[in-house]
């Protein structure tokens, strides 16, 4: 809108202005018509002003896009299982070139099969595509390998990879080792510990990368919870799991568990082990690359969280006694009842009509 001056001048519009006739001296006429010619003046600025901020502005300038990550020079890979094939083809009917041994290191070319198939390596089902790999032994077989059979260890330049010779040492001794036996994890910290107490950088990282593997395959496969499950355990050890206070040398169990990289969780009403994430964070946070570092301590702090919960609905048998367990009300569907345990919470999950 237009704003709206009055002047002693006359009685029409004159660009939007109203003005009034009147009878006056001369001299007030002239000045009358000065202050219109200065109000003339600012409105037709703010005209213009306005005018102006009506334009639409012209849309900022797309910003550049970053430009895309250099693609490493170098992937290097542990071989995960015995007897992988390298094929020909990116498929399980590709020619069978030549088989790695488990605990084998393969350099990966970055490229990646289109395909995927479906695969079980140690009882878990994958889907995974092939990646294309070259032996890192004199003869340089090159071919297609299933991923999921594939763990990464190094991807940068060639300049700072990872001694080879040392991962290589570690990598046979581990395939010595049970993940069935509580005390192989023990065994592989030691040596870890020893030969690698002064190493930094990627020979870290890549250290800390096997160490862990290796320890989450105990985790999965050694069926360490049923040694949990027997044990006796109090109330207040519960509480304490559960607040981070437990002491681990409280049962000959539980010392054992915390020497061969394990600690204690709880949830579902069981205590199991898992791998002690902030035990290997001690011991290699001042040695990795800052992202590693940046990964380890943040497993670490996440273990700290209590997040062993299915999101489950938990009802105590106090209440659930009270509910009818047939009748009108009822329907044939049944709710499976978890819980996420607590102090002083001891209902076990169990079927029941809901």
């Amino acid at each position: 809108m237009r704003p709206t001056f009055e002047a002693e001048v006359s009685d029409h519009r004159l660009f939007g202005f109203v003005a009034e006739y009147s009878f006056i001296p001369i001299k007030s006429t002239m000045k009358s018509i000065k202050s219109l010619s200065i109000a003339m003046v600012i409105s037709l600025a703010v005209f213009s002003a306005c005018q102006s901020d009506s334009k639409p502005s012209a849309p900022p300038p797309p910003e550049a896009a970053p430009p895309p990550s250099p693609k490493p020079e170098m992937y290097l890979f542990l071989v995960a299982v015995d007897k992988l094939n390298l094929r020909e083809q990116s498929n399980k009917n590709g020619k069978v070139i030549t088989q790695f041994a488990e605990g084998e290191f393969v350099e990966g070319t970055g490229e990646i099969s289109t395909n995927k198939e479906e695969n079980t390596l140690r009882d878990i089902p994958y889907n995974e595509p092939y990646f294309k790999v070259i032996s890192t032994t004199p003869e340089q077989h090159q071919g297609w390998a299933y991923s999921a059979a594939l763990e990464p260890v190094y991807a940068g330049p060639r300049s700072t990879a990872p001694d080879l010779g040392r991962l290589s040492s570690f990598s046979i001794f581990l395939k010595t080792l049970k993940t069935d036996k509580l005390e192989s994890g023990k065994k592989a910290i030691d040596f870890a510990k020893t030969h690698f107490a002064t190493a930094s950088g990627t020979l870290a990282d890549a250290a800390f990368i096997m160490l862990q593997n290796f320890l989450s395959r105990m985790e999965m496969s050694g069926n360490f919870y049923t040694l949990t499950e027997s044990n006796q355990w109090a109330d207040t050890d519960y509480e304490a799991i559960w607040n981070e206070t437990f002491d681990m040398n409280k049962y000959p169990l539980t010392k054992s568990l915390a020497e061969n990289g394990f600690r204690l969780e709880v949830g579902e009403g069981m205590i199991f082990p898992i791998v002690d994430w902030i035990r290997l964070s001690d011991f290699f946070a001042g040695k990795v690359t800052p992202p590693m570092k940046a990964y380890l301590l943040q497993s670490a702090t996440e273990q700290k969280d209590n997040a062993y919960d299915d999101g489950g609905i938990i009802i105590g048998l106090d209440t659930l006694a009270e509910e009818p367990s047939s009748g009108k009300n009822s329907t044939s569907k049944t709710l499976i009842l978890c819980e996420k345990r607590k102090p002083g919470n001891r209902n076990v999950g169990f079927a029941t009509p809901f």
